[in-house]
């Protein structure tokens, strides 16, 4: 019977249309605009031009902090989790909702209720309003959170919830017992790879930039900071005079 449940779920779960169970919190403007971020955001995960720009960063990034048990993947790993390859691997269907701006705090994803079926994710309306932006860059910055938070309702089960990338938390600021610290975090990597990846197809940067866009957004934390920092057309590269990054964590 359970194996019939988890084969039931397991259609649904890894649909690559299901971007969002249910959309609450917000207007029926913001809903609508929240639904195309998070449509574009999950889709971005489940194409292919994402595993490409993800795998020709191989050589970069050779250490990826993807959870506690697992410091060591490389691109080609991640890319393989967040396909599902993994044997009973799935997106929790995500119960989204959109929340009011928290200091730092961009979103969130998590665990959904008890039984571990479902996702949390949510998502603020300073994000919503980056999407909503007259700069191309500002907007892929909301693709970036949505992304990242997409990351983290990857299970690697297809009952209960064994989250695929861990990161930080409200209450743990700081990821403890790192074995290689500074390398990048899964979570952060593909959130950025997917904003390069979205900024390619909408012919902003060309599929050459992409390791330097992801540089400039970071891969062990999010450079919110510099998203309105390319409104007058700069190259998406370092430069000086770009707001410091984020220490990573």
């Amino acid at each position: 019977m359970l194996g019939w449940v988890a084969w039931q779920n397991r259609a649904e779960d890894t649909r690559p249309g299901l971007a969002f169970t249910t959309l609450d919190g917000a207007s029926e403007a913001e809903r609508e605009a929240a639904g195309r971020l998070l449509q574009e955001g999950y889709a971005l995960l489940r194409s292919s031009a994402f595993r490409t720009s993800l795998e020709a960063l191989q050589d970069r990034y050779p250490a990826i902090y993807a959870r506690q048990a697992e410091q060591d993947l490389d691109p080609r790993d991640v890319a393989s989790i967040v396909a599902l390859e993994r044997p009973g691997s799935r997106f929790a269907p995500a119960q989204a909702m959109i929340v009011d701006d928290n200091g730092a705090a961009l979103g969130a994803a998590g665990e959904g209720g008890a039984s571990g079926r479902y996702a949390d994710l949510l998502i603020t309306r300073g994000v919503l309003r980056a999407f909503q932006s007259s700069d191309i860059v500002a907007r892929s910055c909301a693709i970036n959170v949505a992304a990242h938070e997409y990351a983290h309702t990857i299970s690697l089960t297809p009952m209960g919830y064994r989250v695929a990338f861990t990161d930080t938390g409200e209450s743990q600021r700081r990821i403890a017992d790192r074995k290689n610290p500074g390398t990048p975090i899964a979570s952060y990597l593909i959130g950025s790879v997917a904003q390069c990846t979205w900024l390619q197809r909408q012919g902003r940067i060309g599929s050459g930039d992409i390791k330097a866009c992801v540089e400039v957004f970071g891969t062990a934390a999010f450079n919110w900071a510099r998203c309105n920092q390319f409104a007058g057309g700069e190259p998406v590269a370092l430069r000086p005079g770009l707001a410091p990054a984020v220490p990573a964590l």
